[in-house]
């Protein structure tokens, strides 16, 4: 700058002229045309955060356009009804698969089809009510569904237990025209068949 004013004093023009020669470049900041860079920077980042945005809300209503909201809020629904549902359905079938085997169900899915579904539900805290109730009827009613503690057959009138004669149980002997119905029963067989 002392450059520029060695020679005296300088109109406006003549310093315009002497700092684009020196590599200036001079502003009239009087009337509020000079903004500083960094406010600059800032106002450019802000503007093209606004111009992103706009583009992504415009984006987002043609992907809406057309839509009416209130249909989307009752399939919203719709499928908030069948998710829960769906889900106290798995909840009712595991805990239905969970008892059967504790009752020792022979086989899980022809005793399932024996129980009354409509009437088996889930309460409000998750617990299953209406099946104890249908197992202990089958147990008594259709005994064959299912084997004792010990593994063997229910009583039915269709055939013995079994054993194996070579651990000193008793010989398969099932009943006039009885099959064998479970896994000891099968394996008491084939021992009498390979021991005889």
């Amino acid at each position: 700058m002392k450059t520029l004013f060695e020679a005296g004093a300088l109109t406006w023009e003549q310093f315009s002229e002497a700092a684009k020669k020196a590599g200036f470049e001079v502003v009239n900041a009087a009337g509020g045309a000079y903004v500083p860079k960094a406010d600059l920077d800032t106002k450019q980042r802000e503007l093209d955060t606004a111009n992103t945005t706009i583009k992504d809300l415009r984006e987002t209503a043609k992907a809406w356009d057309g839509k009416d909201p209130k249909k989307l809020e009752d399939d919203l629904k719709t499928l908030q009804t069948k998710y829960d549902t769906d889900t106290a359905n798995i909840k009712r079938d595991a805990a239905i698969d969970l008892a059967l085997v504790k009752a020792h169900a022979r086989d899980p899915q022809l005793t399932r089809a024996a129980l009354k579904m409509d009437e088996i539900k889930l309460d409000k805290d998750g617990k299953v009510t209406g099946l104890d109730a249908q197992i202990e009827g089958l147990k008594k009613d259709k005994a064959w569904l299912f084997e004792d503690e010990a593994g063997n057959a229910g009583s039915n009138g269709k055939g013995a237990a079994g054993g194996d004669p070579a651990a000193g149980g008793s010989a398969y002997n099932p009943a006039a025209g009885g099959k064998p119905n479970t896994v000891t029963d099968l394996g008491s067989a084939i021992a009498e068949h390979y021991n005889a």
